[in-house]
């Protein structure tokens, strides 16, 4: 589905944008590698779209330790943070062409 603009207001309000910046490199590098990983599946002709990368980064995100860090010093146990970071983090990455 995406990201919306609630969602970003929701994860600017837990401070899932300063995680983002502070560890900017990372996601980037992070997404590359899901992205690698998606298309090495993904069946030749078809495109790599942003949810199949999004899947993959969330099992990434959920493991890493600035995220575990984020989710325990601001007491959140929600699983949807990991998905809406992980859309968020892709928005950065691959802004929408609108």
């Amino acid at each position: 589905m995406g990201i919306t603009v609630e969602i970003i207001h929701r994860l600017c309000g837990k401070k899932f944008d300063e995680l983002y910046t502070e560890h900017q490199a990372k996601w980037v590098d992070m997404t590359a590698n899901a992205r690698t990983y998606a298309e090495s599946f993904i069946s030749d002709g078809d495109i790599v779209r942003p949810g199949d990368i999004s899947q993959i980064l969330q099992n990434a995100v959920k493991v890493d330790p600035h995220f575990e860090s984020h989710m325990a010093a601001k007491k959140l146990n929600q699983k949807y943070w990991a998905r809406d970071f992980s859309d968020y983090i892709l928005d950065k990455i691959y802004p929408p062409n609108v």
